[in-house]
């Protein structure tokens, strides 16, 4: 599911968001 998130977010996001979305979710993984 996460990896359909950021392939759809990849199409009008620039990688600087993605990356930052894929910290973002595992932080609030890790809590």
């Amino acid at each position: 599911m996460v990896n359909t998130i950021l392939e759809e977010a990849d199409l009008f996001c620039p990688n600087s968001v993605r990356i930052n979305f894929t910290i973002y979710h595992v932080s609030n993984s890790n809590k």
